[in-house]
């Protein structure tokens, strides 16, 4: 009995490494995807030929692939970077993990050091992107880098630099890739107000989710204050925030709950409000995730695939913790008996 994906090598299917025990997908937000697919192998003459097989070597790019509704879809494309080994006297019961990334890590391999100017951040993550060849899908962002001010340098990798752009402006950024393996580079703020994916069921007789798992913290700052001087002509810089520009997963944000106080002091220097302001809100739409849940479904159950920076609807807990949740990660893991998913949820409000 089969694991029901494919494995694909730059590009094209392979029957062989399809016969895997079990394949793991770790999906973030925010984060690189990575995967591990584990094989047995045992003595051939002598010697131990799959630990030398080029098609899992360092290098080889490959892709994991679920058929779901008559579309192939994928759950990470990219290189191998490491290999975990185990050997058994004998060589019977011998397995490797291969393990690797999706195409971003690309852009983590080489430390560069490029001053940016007359640019904004999102202008640096689309060139950026563009030159690593995936198409852009990136949300305009304020923050100005001029050179009668003060240009961006930039002294890491691509991946290191986009990450912290896409961070201080309340960004996530992560790789899809479409039914042809075609890969989109996405640089978005949470898409709180999309349509949810598919709904997570507990207690209710089209059930879905054996448990659930939920806490909420509601000592998080729910305001930002900020000030800086404007060195070109000495002017103040306000970019102050009064609350998360995310638009709440429920009645109530946390700053309705949490009415007392709870103020953060932002320093970081800046030429100019957009910029201050858009740090000030990247920290609180982090800060306002105050309710973090888990739980675990099959795609058998579900219905389709679950994947992180997308939305669900769960159904089933009640008035206050019913409703949308922020998918944050899923742990896909793929054997002969199911394709099972451990789910990270985050929401932002509560009520539905």
């Amino acid at each position: 009995m089969g694991l029901g994906i494919a494995i694909a090598v730059g590009g094209t299917p392979d029957s062989d490494l399809a016969g895997t025990v079990w394949v793991e997908v770790y999906e973030r937000m925010g984060e690189m995807t990575t995967y591990r697919i584990r094989y047995d192998y045992d003595v051939q003459d002598g010697d131990f030929p799959l630990l030398a097989d080029s098609r899992i070597d360092a290098g080889s790019n490959l892709a994991i692939i679920e058929p779901v509704g008559g579309k192939n879809r994928y759950l990470v494309k990219g290189p191998v970077i490491r290999q975990q080994v185990h050997f058994e006297q004998g060589g019977s019961g011998s397995w490797v993990e291969v393990i690797g990334a999706d195409t971003s890590v690309k852009m983590d391999r080489e430390s560069q050091s490029v001053l940016w100017s007359e640019v904004t951040d999102s202008d640096v993550i689309t060139s950026v992107v563009n030159k690593h060849g995936y198409t852009p899908d990136i949300d305009t962002t304020q923050a100005g880098h001029f050179e009668n001010k003060h240009t961006l340098v930039q002294q890491d990798s691509d991946y290191r630099l986009v990450r912290r752009l896409a961070r201080r402006n309340g960004l996530l950024f992560w790789i899809t890739c479409d039914s042809d393996g075609n890969e989109t580079a996405h640089c978005k703020r949470p898409q709180v107000d999309a349509t949810t994916a598919l709904d997570l069921v507990l207690n209710l007789d089209n059930n879905n989710v054996p448990s659930f798992d939920l806490e909420w913290e509601a000592e998080r700052p729910t305001s930002v204050d900020a000030a800086e001087l404007d060195l070109n002509d000495k002017s103040d810089i306000d970019g102050s925030v009064a609350k998360s520009p995310l638009s709440a997963l429920g009645n109530q944000s946390l700053s309705d709950i949490a009415t007392d106080r709870r103020s953060v002091h932002l320093v970081a220097p800046t030429d100019d409000s957009g910029d201050l302001k858009a740090r000030g809100e990247g920290a609180l739409i982090e800060s306002g995730w105050f309710i973090r849940a888990t739980c675990q479904t099959t795609l058998k159950a579900a219905g389709d695939l679950v994947r992180a920076n997308t939305l669900v609807n769960v159904r089933g807990l009640g008035k206050r913790h019913s409703g949308k949740y922020f998918v944050a990660a899923v742990r896909h893991t793929i054997d002969e008996t199911a394709h099972r998913m451990e789910i990270e949820l985050v929401r932002n409000g509560w009520g539905n």
